[in-house]
């Protein structure tokens, strides 16, 4: 979708925000963001779990599985072999410099967000399934 809406609108800033489990599924993406030299950010949010699901289960049965993990992976070195600049942001204190960066590129560029696996998603369906501060 952010490939679609830089096409449509050239001249604004997209940014797309996803988890580590759907940028597992189109990576092959950035191929195309470079190819097309389109300025897109990308933010991926690399908790090293399929966070969604591993909540959903919790939530549902108890427990999760051990198919939400996932192994160690360096998304920004993925993006680097792709051809797309890509840089690991490790700590909150290092979002803003990252990010200010990328939008200033004006090229495609991936931040691999390392983020705390323990977080819970603000999903409405979850509500009342975990202690507060939710």
């Amino acid at each position: 979708m952010a490939i679609g809406a830089q096409i449509a609108a050239p001249e604004a800033r997209v940014v797309c925000l996803c988890g580590d489990g759907g940028f597992g599924h189109s990576w092959a993406e950035l191929e195309t963001l470079r190819r097309m030299e389109l300025p897109i950010t990308l933010l991926v949010l690399n908790n090293g779990i399929l966070g969604y699901q591993k909540h959903a289960e919790e939530v549902k049965f108890g427990e999760h599985t051990k198919a939400v993990f996932f192994a160690e992976t360096d998304h920004a070195m993925i993006a680097r072999a792709c051809g797309v600049e890509g840089l690991r942001v490790e700590g909150g204190a290092a979002i803003r410099p990252a990010l200010e960066a990328a939008l200033a590129a004006r090229r495609p560029v991936l931040l691999d967000l390392i983020t705390d696996p323990e977080a819970k998603p603000p999903i409405s369906v979850f509500a009342g399934h975990y202690p507060e501060p939710f």
